[in-house]
């Protein structure tokens, strides 16, 4: 069902501004409704915008540090499982984050964090340094020397790319007429390194045959000998990776500490969101002002609140949603148990808007028969219910996640009760079916298209619910209502004809689907008034779609085959393994057993999941389902690391203030 709301206007003094936005947040069941523009509603009032960005400078840092302890966190995922997302109302989180000392564990973050990436980017260096002149570290002396060493000799180091450095050698030879020396130094991978030695006369012609040959000349800017420098940078090097296994240490340690900051964030989120809303408001020096929606069961919760909690004069006042009001209303969904577990269903199609009925229940009940219809096994529908009750028993899941599973565990029972009727125990035929997946298929799809006329006809019923509930009986009847009995029609022929054989029954049935069919060609005349021809053609036209609930009721047949293909599948397997030796199927036998209907499961189960929302989305909602409505949001916290607790208030009775 849709919850229904009221809309309650709040006013306090500027002054108890802060203490009405925390007071709400904690209750986390208002919607505050934006104010229109309104120049002079906000006249007197300048938001805060420099503590919002105080507030947001210190979300960004405490951020930053989490961004740098979360690679030293580990976390140990069964136990989390099991422990679940910490609740807490807002007074706890206030409490426990200014006590836990957050700001020192985020400053000792950042600070070890920053070394250590200071640290990391020189040991990059030094491994590129080391990298690139560690050949050189053979040169005992210094580049820059040779050219005073020698008096009447000259001198230069560099290297060649390894290919040439045969022809080098000859060609340097020949222009320095046998006097030059070639002092090779290292060889690597495509290039050598040599000292190059020749009579200060010949240096033209020894530096020409050099540059022919691709010479590169040593620049080694980092001091004066090499080998001195390369051992410099390789004790550095030592030192460095002693001093990051000592952050490293002290991250690790520090990553234990990360929930601080996570409930850290929390509430500086929570403060953040509180300075967004006081924005959604009117606001004046003296007055603040705000109007929402809040659930109509809740509306005394609040009452008990503010008049315990609000000491100075306020005014408080509920009223419920006026027809003015319905377009902006939110819809908030509320259920059972059983109908709550299948509300994404609705969710993810569209929400119904507040005047709008709440489909969820109806649809529950089909997408129960036919997700059960389509797997149809004892055996899959077991497994679903054991591991979705060990899941709810044991863990402690995410909402979200918890909303899932509760959908299959309530799955499970229609798998299994399908399966009983069927006789189908993993692909395998018990004693006490039913009906026959395989011998009776005519049988199966007849029934998979008796419920999908149900399925239709429910949905035609529910369009005309809905006019008459607006008080619309032209359109409960052109809507939905002369297509039902259109459908009525048919389905009284059918039994006449193939179940009871009955004339009159035969008859009855001719003459409502005759009735149907004059109300579907004459209701647009009669609606259009002026245009009597146009009406007439729409009507025809109209008509002649009633071959589509034909193409509607065969889309049925897919409850069939599914439940089809998942038996012949499992059969298939069993077939497999039974042709394995009695040696084998003991031991790989049970492992294949296993992994193949542990696929053939999933299949099935994506399968029907899909084509089970196929069928709600397109041959029911289609038939009164619109839409567009939007979610109940309520002024709370982000929750993005705990769920947020209601501080509740005791209903007192309370005159409006």
């Amino acid at each position: 069902m849709i919850a229904p709301l009221n809309k309650v206007s709040i006013a306090v003094p500027a002054s108890e501004r802060e203490r009405l936005l925390r007071l709400l947040q904690a209750f986390q069941n208002v919607e505050i409704i934006p104010h229109d523009d309104d120049e002079d509603a906000a006249a007197g009032f300048e938001p805060d915008d420099n503590e919002r960005e105080r507030i947001g400078d210190t979300l960004s840092e405490i951020v930053r540090a989490q961004s740098v302890l979360a690679a030293w966190h580990s976390e140990n995922m069964i136990q989390k499982l099991r422990t679940g997302r910490p609740e807490m109302t807002l007074s706890d989180l206030e409490e426990t984050v200014g006590q836990s000392h957050w700001q020192d564990v985020c400053q000792t973050a950042l600070r070890l964090g920053q070394e250590l990436e200071n640290v990391r980017a020189r040991q990059n260096e030094l491994r590129r340094l080391i990298e690139s002149w560690g050949p050189w570290s053979a040169l005992s002396f210094s580049p820059k020397d040779l050219s005073k060493a020698f008096r009447y000799t000259r001198a230069i180091a560099g290297s060649f790319p390894l290919r040439v450095f045969a022809d080098f050698e000859k060609a340097f030879a020949e222009e320095t007429d046998g006097l030059g020396v070639v002092a090779q130094l290292f060889t690597t991978s495509d290039r050598a390194g040599v000292v190059l030695f020749f009579p200060s006369a010949m240096a033209e012609k020894a530096e020409s045959a050099a540059r022919r040959h691709d010479f590169s000349e040593l620049d080694f800017p980092y001091g004066d000998v090499p080998r001195d420098v390369l051992k410099a940078w390789r004790s550095e090097e030592k030192s460095l990776a002693e001093t990051e296994k000592d952050l490293v240490g002290r991250l690790e340690a520090l990553g234990e500490k990360k929930p601080v900051l996570d409930l850290a964030e929390e509430f500086y989120r929570t403060l953040l969101i509180r300075n967004d809303a006081q924005r959604l408001a009117y606001q004046s020096k003296s007055v603040f002002f705000l109007e929402g929606w809040v659930e109509a069961e809740r509306a005394e919760d609040l009452r008990a609140l503010l008049k315990r909690e609000i000491t100075s004069p306020y005014y408080l006042n509920f009223s419920e949603v006026e027809e003015k009001d319905i377009p902006r209303a939110p819809t908030k969904l509320k259920n059972n148990k059983l109908f709550s577990a299948f509300e994404t269903l609705t969710e993810m199609y569209s929400l119904p808007t507040y005047d709008d009925i709440d489909p969820t229940p109806v649809t529950t009940v089909f997408y129960l028969v036919f997700f059960g219809m389509m797997v149809a096994d004892i055996g899959y529908g077991l497994i679903v219910l054991l591991g979705t009750f060990l899941a709810k028993k044991f863990l402690k899941l995410e909402r979200g996640l918890a909303k899932s599973v509760d959908f299959f565990f309530y799955l499970s029972f229609p798998t299994i009760a399908w399966g009983i009727v069927y006789g189908s125990l993993f692909g395998r035929d018990m004693p006490f079916a039913l009906l026959s997946i395989s011998n009776d298929i005519i049988t199966v799809l007849i029934l998979a298209v008796v419920f999908g006329w149900l399925h239709i006809i429910t949905g035609l019923l529910m369009s005309v619910y809905m006019s008459l509930r607006k008080k619309d009986v032209f359109g409960a009847l052109s809507g939905g209502g002369v297509w039902a009995l259109l459908l009525v029609g048919l389905a009284v022929v059918v039994i006449s004809q193939l179940v009871v054989k009955s004339q009159a029954l035969f008859i009855a049935g001719v003459a409502l689907c005759v009735l149907a069919a004059l109300g579907i060609v004459f209701l647009p005349v009669i609606e259009s008034k002026g245009h009597r021809v146009k009406g007439l053609l729409k009507g025809l036209y109209a008509l002649y779609g009633a071959t589509g609930y034909i193409g509607d009721l065969v889309s049925y047949s897919r409850l069939m085959a599914l439940g089809i293909a998942g038996a012949s599948i499992a059969v298939a397997f069993n077939t497999i393994i039974g042709s394995i030796p009695l040696i084998a199927r003991v031991t790989l036998g049970a492992l294949l057993a296993v992994a193949l209907h542990a696929l053939n499961l999933f299949l099935s189960m994506l399968g029907a999941y899909v084509h089970g929302i196929r069928l709600q989305y397109v041959e029911f909602f289609g038939k009164f389902h619109s839409g567009g409505g939007r979610k109940f949001s309520p002024f709370k916290t982000a929750e993005k690391h705990i769920y947020l607790i209601e501080e509740h208030a005791q209903p007192q009775k309370s005159q409006t203030r």
